[in-house]
Formats: structure tokens, C-alpha cells, sequence
């Protein structure tokens, strides 16, 4: 009865209508619209913005190439770190979430740039000018090694003027450092310090101690730590380096000939320019008196070499009429190359240009135009680029075969050391951490390998170990030991010497309190035996009379009040110093140096304290939502990557 009321229900019209609705539901969505929740994977959103995985992670891969570019292996050992990798991602999404927000912000206060204005952007752009001129194929050319079109790289370039518009003239106005900023850092640089020292023979001092060895059972035993035994290990390797297969190369002159015609780029010398230079700086009180008389005396018809020397304020180059020697176009900041390489006769100076520092003229004195000098002018350096090139090219077909050889015969190295024609070294035993161990095994990459849990148990070998570019090295572990607590009569004279030196130091530090004390009040107390006074000894930061560490602790010393005194230890002795006196030993030409270069820092300073400002202004403008989850996933999937 029931089956017939439902079969007669699932023939009924309204059962064919639900059921179509069903079907068509299903074709349009999709099955996995029901089945598959729909997930958000932007790790931010700011305001209306989405900052994509896709995005972070092309910033983070961006900047990590760049960064290996510029520090090699050393930084690829960084990246081995995975709190340090964490930090640099989390750091690299907080500027990505800056930028966007400072860029909101600057669209909500209705700047916008004109079309015309991204063009003569693009146009005066030094990457995409050939001779001086912007050249069109080169911009094209660039812009699709960047992985962007024409439309895009516009307003990429729209949005990055509309931020800058805003932004520099506050950097560049309120970023430049006041006199009296630049003089109190100078009197901090330039300070020096007389003091007293009284320096207590530690030696001597632990000449009048001994301990039993009870004293130094009980040492022992409450620090098991400075008597543990380092886990160590010993193994098999080979090691491949690019500077041994060097050895075996010597390229024919009609190699180098060849090297040179397809590598012309690597040797091509820049247009460089000889020139000279005067600088009227800002801060100097006569500046706009100054400027006019270097007017007047080129409209006189004076010689640049004698303005310089009578007016710049460049002290490194003043006596020298200016000259700055030779120059290429990527050394100089762009305000100054724009008209020094805009210049074409020999002799010829630009109008004044005007910065941050000061008021400037340029004279062009010489032009050495781009070229690709012959041969036997570089033989030398071509030689060496071509032997680094071979090498490397047989370095990298010797790590494969090292790395398959390896793999292929997993238990030991003599297999692999046959075919590569070279021999098994044996490490010795290295500890965990060992720094005077050979090269290369002292370094991290190697103990991490001989010190890893897997290799260790495996007793296979293990795999391809790269020492930063130029090295390769695979390893077998056939013998390891944990780190273990040395037995007590194995350290028994470490531990009685390790009382002693207690023992001493804290009679030290007593004997000295006490005396300081004393001396600041009474200057004729009587000196405690075993210590060396040493009266009226001027320091400034940089001296080498006394230890670093204990430097820096003279400078924290009070000018004023009873504890005019430190106690600290000086090259391994306690030592007593007492401030008597606060000068200044910075001449005046000195002064003007330190304060070129104390401007330029804080003018850095200034501006990454203002943009951060700006940028936190922005964010309290802008909402910001961070998506925890995504987030999470995305930093997984890197660190799950191979």
C-alpha cells in the first residue's frame, strides 16, 4: 500500500518539476557547490581590496631572489631558518597591507594622475632609454621580462606617482634634520672621557685561594651543563668544489675569443664622465649670498675650477677646483645625472640644481663613450670568467652524477668516488658545533647533515649537501655518540678551577666596591694590594686601550651625582673606572665631515620614522581584515614545499 502511494507520488507532476529544479541546480553550480564549502584563501583584506596568496607569495619570492643576488649563499643559509622565513613573510605582508592602505588613503583625498603625466613617467625613466633617449622596443622589452603589459605597467606606475605625490614632499620637507639635532649627535660622537682606572690582577688575586674537593664535587654537580661531552660523529664524504676543477682548465686564446663575442654585456665598460663639483649647503648662512656670486662670477666668465675653490662647501674636494674624478650614469642620484650626462661639450657646467642638501653646479671635464674593449686589454679578466664558466658547467654536471651515484649505490661512497675519479675522506670525529674542525666540515650545512636523526640511523648516504654556490658534498655516517656528562674525576681540575675563579671574582668585586667608595670620597685612600692604578686617562669611543664592552660602559657613566664610577671586566681583569672629566676632541674639520654624514643618516632616520607614520595614519583610515586561516595555509603550503 505504502510502495503504491510512493510510486504513484514519484509519477505525479509535481515530484517532475522539483526533480528538473534539482538537475538544473546541478548543472549550472556544480556538484561541488554542495558538497565542497567555498573558502576564502586571501589572507587580507584591506578595505575593499584583497591582498591574494598568489600576491604575497610572488613579493616574498621577489624579494628573496633579490636578496640572494646580492648576498649569495650566505643568505640561502638564512632561509634554512624557518622562524627567520616566518618573520620575513609575516614582514613582507605587513608592507604589502601599507602600501595598499597609504594608496587608499591618497584615493579617497581624490589625487589622481593624468595619462599624460604616467607617459613622460615612463619616458624619463633611465631603464628604458637607449643614448640618453627613451626607446620604445627596450620598454617593451623590459616590461615583458617583468611578466607585465603596457596597460598594466601603466597603472602600476599611475598608482605608485599618485602615492609618491603625496608623500615626498613631506618626506623631503619635514625629514631633513634641525642644526641643533646634528650638534648634540656630534657632541655624543665626539665626546671623550678622562677617567681613573684601577685595574686588580685577577691572577694574582686567585693565587691566595684553593678548594678541597667537596667544594668541587658540589660545583660539579650544580653545573652539569659546563661538563656535558658534545654528541659527536664520524663519516665518510665527498666533496666537489669549483675552485679544484678551476685547476684543470686552460682555455685556448680562440676560446676567449669565442667567450668574449657571446658575452659581450659581461665586459661592455658604461659611458662614464669626468666632472667637478660645487655644493652650497643648505644650512649655511650666507647660502643665497653665495649662490649669486657663483652666478655672477660664470657670467664673468671665471673658471669653475676657481669658483669651486673659492665658495663650495665641499671640503674633500674645495682645494682641488671640484674634480670628482670619472663617473658612470648608475652612481650618481638621478637629479644629477639627468644634467651631467645631458651635457655635450667638454668645458660646459649645468644651471644650479637645487636638493634637500643645498644649491649645485656640475662641469662635465671628459666622456669615455660605451664600448667592448679588445681582447688583449682584458685577456686576464676574460680568462677568468671563462674558466669560472667551464668549471661551473662541469661543477654542475659532477653534483648530478654525485647525486645519482649516491642514490643509485646507497650503503657507501667507493662506488661513487670511482666514478667521479676521486677519493673518500674520512671526517674524524667532529662535535656537535666544532669550529676548529677543517673546512668544510665546521660548517653549519655539514653538521646539519652529520648531525641529523635521519642520516644518523639511515646509515645510508645522504643527500647532495651544497656549501653555498661553489661547493657540494655528500656524506655517510658510520659512527655517532650522544652528548653525555663528563665523569667527575675525567674534570676534576676544571671544576677546582672554576671555584677558584668564583671565589676571586667575588673577592674582587667586594675589594673594589668597597675601595670605590672610599676613593670618591678620601682621593689619598690607600691602592688594595694586587691592583695597577692608571691616572687621567683620556678615551674617546674608538679607543683601543680598553675592551669594547667596558667602553661602552664608560660612556653610560653619569656626568653627575656619587656614582660616578663603574666596575666591569677589562681584558679578563675587574677593573675600577672613575669619571673625573667630559670633553670633546673633534677638530673643526672633523666636525664638518662628521656633521655630512650625520645629516645623511638622520635625513634616512627621519624618513622611515615619517613613512611608517604616514602608513599608520593609513591604516587607521582604512578597515583591515586578516583571514587566519588563509594565512596559516599559505605559510603551511611554503613550508611543505620541496
Amino acid at each position: 500500500m505504502l510502495t503504491d502511494k510512493l510510486r504513484e507520488g514519484a509519477q505525479g507532476r509535481i515530484f517532475k518539476i522539483l526533480f528538473w529544479i534539482i538537475i538544473l541546480s546541478f548543472i549550472f553550480t556544480g556538484v561541488g557547490g554542495y558538497l565542497i564549502p567555498r573558502l576564502n584563501t586571501d589572507p587580507v583584506e584591506v578595505g575593499e581590496y584583497k591582498i591574494t596568496a598568489n600576491e604575497w607569495n610572488q613579493q616574498y619570492t621577489s624579494q628573496t631572489q633579490q636578496m640572494q643576488r646580492m648576498y649569495g649563499a650566505r643568505y640561502a643559509d638564512m632561509l634554512e631558518d624557518p622562524q627567520y622565513v616566518s618573520n620575513l613573510r609575516s614582514q613582507i605582508l605587513e608592507g604589502m597591507i601599507d602600501n595598499v592602505a597609504f594608496n587608499s588613503a591618497v584615493y579617497d583625498l581624490n589625487v589622481r594622475i593624468g595619462d599624460e603625466q604616467v607617459r613622460e613617467l615612463i619616458r624619463t625613466t633611465p631603464a628604458f632609454q637607449k643614448d640618453g633617449k627613451f626607446d620604445n622596443d627596450l620598454y617593451l622589452a623590459v616590461i615583458r621580462n617583468m611578466g607585465m603589459n603596457p596597460e598594466y605597467f601603466g597603472e602600476q606606475m599611475r598608482i605608485s606617482a599618485m602615492a609618491t605625490s603625496v608623500s615626498d614632499p613631506i618626506l623631503r620637507t619635514a625629514s631633513y634634520p634641525l642644526p641643533y639635532e646634528i650638534s648634540a649627535l656630534e657632541n655624543l660622537l665626539t665626546q671623550t672621557r678622562t677617567i681613573d682606572l684601577y685595574e686588580l690582577n685577577l691572577d694574582a688575586l686567585r693565587a691566595g685561594f684553593s678548594a678541597d674537593d667537596n667544594e668541587a664535587k658540589a660545583y660539579y654537580d650544580a653545573h652539569h651543563d659546563a661538563f656535558m661531552a658534545p654528541a659527536n660523529v664520524k663519516f665518510n664524504y665527498i666533496l666537489l668544489t669549483v675552485d679544484e676543477l678551476k685547476k684543470g682548465i686552460n682555455p685556448t686564446d680562440d676560446e676567449l675569443e669565442e667567450y668574449l663575442t657571446l658575452h659581450q654585456d659581461d665586459f661592455k665598460v658604461p659611458e662614464h664622465r669626468g666632472f667637478s663639483h660645487i655644493i652650497v649647503r643648505s644650512d649655511n648662512p650666507d647660502a643665497e649670498k653665495i649662490v649669486k656670486s657663483i652666478d655672477d662670477g660664470f657670467a664673468a666668465g671665471k673658471s669653475f675650477a676657481d669658483l669651486a675653490k673659492e665658495y663650495s662647501d665641499d671640503l674633500s674636494t674645495k682645494d682641488i677646483g671640484g674634480d670628482m674624478g670619472e663617473i658612470i650614469r648608475a652612481s650618481l642620484a638621478p637629479i644629477f645625472a639627468d644634467k651631467l650626462f645631458a651635457l655635450e661639450t667638454i668645458g660646459s657646467h649645468t644651471d644650479k640644481i637645487v636638493d634637500a642638501d643645498g644649491t649645485h653646479y656640475l662641469q662635465l671635464n671628459s666622456i669615455v663613450k660605451e664600448h667592448i674593449p679588445q681582447l688583449n686589454e682584458i685577456k686576464d679578466q676574460v680568462k677568468n670568467a671563462c674558466i669560472d664558466a667551464k668549471a661551473r658547467e662541469l661543477f654542475n654536471e659532477r653534483v648530478t652524477t654525485l647525486s645519482d651515484m649516491s642514490f643509485e649505490n646507497p650503503d657507501s661512497l667507493d662506488v661513487t668516488a670511482d666514478a667521479l675519479g676521486v677519493t673518500v675522506a674520512d671526517s674524524g670525529v667532529v662535535a656537535l658545533g666544532a669550529t676548529k674542525v677543517p673546512w668544510p666540515l665546521n660548517t653549519s650545512m655539514v653538521q646539519n647533515a652529520a648531525f641529523s636523526e635521519e642520516n644518523i640511523s639511515s646509515g645510508v648516504n645522504s643527500s647532495v649537501v651544497n656549501i653555498g654556490d661553489d661547493a657540494a658534498l655528500v656524506l655517510n655516517v658510520y659512527e655517532s655518540h650522544e652528548s653525555m656528562l663528563k665523569p667527575f674525576d675525567e674534570v676534576k681540575a676544571e671544576a677546582v678551577n672554576a671555584v677558584i675563579n668564583d671565589k676571586a671574582n667575588k673577592e674582587a668585586d667586594a675589594c673594589l666596591n668597597t675601595f670605590a667608595k672610599a676613593v670618591i670620597n678620601d682621593s689619598n685612600t690607600e691602592i688594595p694590594a694586587h691592583v695597577v692604578h692608571r691616572s687621567a686617562v683620556t678615551l674617546n669611543r674608538s679607543s683601543a686601550d680598553v675592551e669594547p664592552a667596558f667602553g661602552m660602559a664608560l660612556f653610560a657613566i653619569p656626568q653627575e651625582g656619587q656614582n660616578r664610577y663603574i666596575i666591569a671586566s677589562n681584558k679578563g681583569n675587574p677593573t675600577l673606572a672613575i669619571l673625573k672629566e667630559v670633553g670633546n676632541a673633534a677638530t673643526t674639520n672633523e666636525n664638518a665631515e662628521l656633521n655630512q654624514i650625520l645629516r645623511s643618516q638622520l635625513v634616512q632616520a627621519n624618513s622611515l620614522e615619517l613613512r611608517n607614520a604616514l602608513y599608520k595614519g593609513a591604516r587607521e583610515l582604512t578597515e583591515i581584515t586578516y583571514n587566519e586561516d588563509a594565512i596559516k595555509l599559505v605559510n603551511q603550503s611554503v613550508d611543505e614545499a620541496p
